[in-house]
């Protein structure tokens, strides 16, 4: 007895090898009696008493695997069959050594000794024949399905623990030609499903075995049986989803009502394929059903519809391309595809619609709610849109819906007392478009509100301080220092250089917009909301101001005294300007009048709220996918 055999009386003597309420697994009798049971039979685990037996199944040499197989029955006086029962700690069987390294011989040799074996179940619940058809050897199915006489049907239709056939589990790897070969066997196990609800078909039209669709097409002989199928994990939605489109034209061409088949949702083929956004697909079922495109599912959405919820501007181009009247094309809720996409958030369809003249009638069209797409996308808070719709004259940002609420009344109504950085967005785009308020301003929560702007006026006065030190302390330490005799005595060494002018000029405005900084924030803290908003207002730009002087103060200074050597001086010069415009980007969209309706102001703030946008928007996408 080898090393194994040892291990294995272990394994089974340790506690917490036996799972609980666990059935035991009994093996069939060739005459039809059970024998061993899974946990407490002394020759379950037994497969390595002799080594050289188990190695001659997995290497395929037949002639050593009897001759072994006829020494060990002899020594231990058992019978052959006897033998074979044996399980190793995975209940696997000879049987499943043989098939899952290919050996042909092996096998026939071994279902012949004992046929029962072949629906024997190993912990996994897979027959050998799901191991030869999760391998992709051939001749090992084949012979697996003809030595298992009599019980070649329920061979073919046993499954594992995850609800799998041995044609599943040739589909889920790949294999055509066995898959071809199974379905072939038994047309019925086309019909199963396993334990997440794919039948063959599904798996076949997922991996794009257009030769296995056609085949289990044509063998199926209960056609309500197989429409089932398509209503639930669709094989068409699997050939879309994958691009296949051989697959899609196999199911179509076999049988050409399935173009009008639905999903439990009332989907359609044309359906899947615009939420996919797969052109080819979506022309080809046009050319197919042209009437699939004005065909609703249950929740009443058309297929434009979910491509306009997907973000798909090309299937939206296309479904356009031969309806004349895009207003006509409104979901249960009198949805449009523009009110779709700015709740969505969908921002290439928005500006897709916005410049095409032939969808006006679409931008202030209202749903039955009265909300025009500038308050599904504010209620969201899809700042992108808001604010391309707010920059769009057609937009009407006066519309009241149903409510009587404004765009404007929408975001006020939602915000949080500590709103979003994502709402404060929103809010700004529509106070600089002029969004007016038709109802009465909600009662702001001073207290709140208080707490936040102190948190803030606090942030800041430290800021300003640290800047007023540095400044200070920079203005009495003058690169190059002081001469020290002489009629210019404690004048700086450098007065004359344009660099030291500048370092100058830097230090001083850092120091004045520090100090005015602080002295506004100071009156911050008297307590009063408004005036600490209005000292916000003034603080935020002058803290920007001079965290920029500074920097250039620091650039100009570092150049006067590397400035003899030439490359050092460029490299430091590039550094600044580099990090300098990086500090600009930065502070801009913090200091921009983002909230002014003012035209001058509000173009100025244009490309800083883009920029505070991108950088929300992306995270968010980012994140979220």
């Amino acid at each position: 007895m080898c090393c194994y055999g040892l291990i294995d009386e272990l394994l089974r003597e340790a506690p917490g090898n036996k799972p609980a309420n666990e059935t035991p697994h009994k093996i069939p009798k060739d005459d039809g009696t059970e024998i061993g049971s899974q946990w407490n039979d002394d020759h379950v685990t037994d497969i390595y008493n002799d080594c050289d037996l188990y190695l001659a199944a997995k290497n395929g040499n037949l002639s050593q695997f009897s001759r072994i197989l006829a020494r060990v029955a002899s020594a231990e006086k058992a019978s052959f069959v006897e033998i074979l029962r044996r399980l190793s700690p995975a209940l696997n069987t000879f049987l499943h050594v043989a098939a899952k390294h290919g050996n042909e011989n092996t096998v026939t040799y071994v279902a012949a000794k004992s046929p029962s074996l072949t629906l024997h179940k190993n912990s996994n619940g897979d027959t050998a024949l799901h191991v030869a058809a999760r391998a992709g050897d051939e001749s090992v199915v084949k012979a697996l399905v003809e030595g298992s006489g009599a019980e070649v049907n329920n061979l073919l239709r046993a499954t594992n623990q995850k609800g799998n056939t041995a044609l599943h589990e040739a589909l889920i790897s790949g294999q055509e030609i066995i898959a071809r070969f199974l379905i072939q066997q038994d047309s019925e196990v086309s019909y199963y499903k396993n334990k997440i609800g794919e039948c063959a078909i599904y798996l076949a039209a997922k991996v794009g075995f257009a030769n296995c669709v056609s085949l289990i097409l044509t063998l199926s002989t209960d056609q309500q049986r197989l429409e089932e199928l398509f209503k639930k994990k669709s094989p068409i939605e699997a050939a879309i989803m994958e691009k296949h489109r051989d697959v899609l034209e196999s199911i179509l061409n076999s049988s050409p009502q399935f173009i009008q088949i639905r999903d439990e949702e009332g989907r359609t083929p044309l359906h899947y394929a615009a939420s996919l956004g797969n052109h080819a697909m979506v022309r080809h079922l046009l050319d197919k059903y042209a009437p699939s495109a004005t065909q609703r599912d249950k929740n009443g959405s058309f297929p434009i519809h979910l491509a306009a919820i997907k973000g798909h501007v090309d299937i939206i181009s296309l479904l356009l391309q031969d309806f004349p009247d895009p207003g006509e094309l409104l979901n249960w809720d009198g949805c449009n595809i523009l009110h779709l996409a700015a709740q969505n958030g969908r921002s290439n369809i928005v500006s897709h619609i916005l410049n095409n003249p032939d969808l006006n009638e679409l931008i202030n069209m209202k749903d039955k709610r009265g909300n025009v797409p500038l308050h599904l996308a504010t209620m969201n808070w899809h700042s992108e849109i808001v604010y391309a719709l707010t920059w769009d004259k057609r937009v009407d940002i006066k519309a009241v819906n149903d409510e009587g609420m404004t765009a404007l009344d929408a975001a006020e109504s939602s915000m949080l007392p500590n709103p979003t950085y994502l709402q404060r967005l929103t809010w700004a785009a529509l106070k600089a478009a002029g969004t007016p308020l038709s109802l009465p301003r909600k009662s702001v929560q001073e207290s709140s509100n208080m707490e936040i702007c102190k948190e803030r006026v606090n942030n800041l006065l430290r800021v300003s301080t640290i800047v007023a030190t540095m400044t200070f302390a920079a203005s009495f330490t003058m690169p190059g220092g002081y001469t020290s005799s002489g009629t210019d005595r404690g004048v700086a060494t450098m007065l004359r250089e344009k660099a030291f002018h500048i370092f100058v000029f830097c230090v001083a405005i850092a120091m004045h917009s520090s100090c005015t900084v602080a002295v506004s924030l100071i009156w911050a803290q008297l307590g009063d909301l408004t005036l600490v908003l209005n000292a916000l207002t003034l603080a935020e730009p002058l803290i920007g101001i001079a965290l920029s002087m500074m920097s250039m103060a620091f650039t100009a200074g570092v150049f006067l005294e590397v400035s003899k050597l030439r490359w050092l001086g460029t490299a430091v010069l590039v550094i600044g300007a580099t990090f300098l415009a990086m500090l600009l980007v930065l502070l801009l969209p913090l200091c921009a009048p983002i909230t002014s309706s003012n035209p001058i102001l509000r173009y100025l703030s244009y490309y800083p709220f883009r920029l505070l946008i991108f950088a929300t928007t992306r995270n968010r996408k980012d994140l979220f996918g």
